[in-house]
Order: C-alpha cells, then structure tokens, then sequence
C-alpha cells in the first residue's frame, strides 16, 4: 500500500487519544486514496468515504470536548473550522457520488489530503501547548466520560 500521508512525531497534538484518532483518519484517508488507485469501484470508495466522514464526526466531537475540558480560548474559532470541514467534505462526497469521474476522484483525494494535513498540522497545534501542560491521565479519564 502507499502512504500519502504517514504519521509522524511532529504531528502530535499533545494528547494521546487526540493523537490516536488522527492516526486513525490517515489510515481511513490512505485506503480511501488506495482505493481509487485500485479501481474499487464507486461503492467501495463511497464505503470508505462514509466511514472516514463518521469518524471525522466522531474525533471533531471528542477534541471539542477535550478543548472544553482543557479550556482551551479557541474553541468556538475551532468548532467553525469544523463545521466548514464537514460541509465541504459533505459536499465533494456529494459530487463524487453524482459522476464519479477520474479528474473528481484527483479532486476529493487532493482536497482530503490537504485538508487533514492542514487540520493536524496547523489548526490543531493551536491547542497543543495546552493539552501538554496538563495531567494526561486525568484529562483521557474525562474525556472517555460518556
């Protein structure tokens, strides 16, 4: 398989579950780019699609719930980066499902890309100093809190 995006150090947030989801949405991107490469057909892709929209939901969730409990200034600011992310990826989805063309499939993989690249690597550092000045164990405990 290639990676088009691999984890890396620099891409920590400062938390460990903040961290394991973000690894997760690599991995969800990477198959779903592989995917393409390999011709799966649109259902498949849109499987992948669906389960990578899902979890973004999921860990845009947790994190807001991890800056509300770190209290963390920027978090209103972040919620609306987030709900705008939603709403493009909706989007592409949208026009991919409607003529899932090869210049399309070029379109979603570059924009899922950048777009979780630019979320790690540059919205998401903004919280970083916060999350590591605080006692981890107690900050994963009431984050996990239902």
């Amino acid at each position: 398989m290639t990676y088009i995006i691999e984890w890396s150090d620099d891409m920590s947030v400062g938390n460990d579950l903040l961290d394991k989801d973000h690894k997760i949405l690599i991995k969800a991107l990477n198959d779903f780019i592989q995917a393409i490469e390999d011709d799966e057909g649109v259902f498949v892709i849109d499987g992948i699609f669906t389960g990578l929209l899902n979890y973004t939901d999921f860990h845009f969730k947790r994190e807001e719930k991890a800056m509300r409990i770190a209290g963390f200034p920027g978090l209103e600011s972040h919620q609306g980066v987030h709900a705008d992310l939603v709403e493009k990826v909706i989007d592409v989805r949208r026009r991919f499902m409607q003529c899932p063309t090869a210049t399309l499939e070029t379109e979603v993989s570059d924009f899922l890309k950048s777009w979780l690249q630019d979320h790690i690597l540059v919205q998401d550092m903004a919280y970083k100093p916060l999350m590591q000045s605080l006692d981890q164990d107690e900050l994963n405990a009431r984050i996990s809190e239902a």
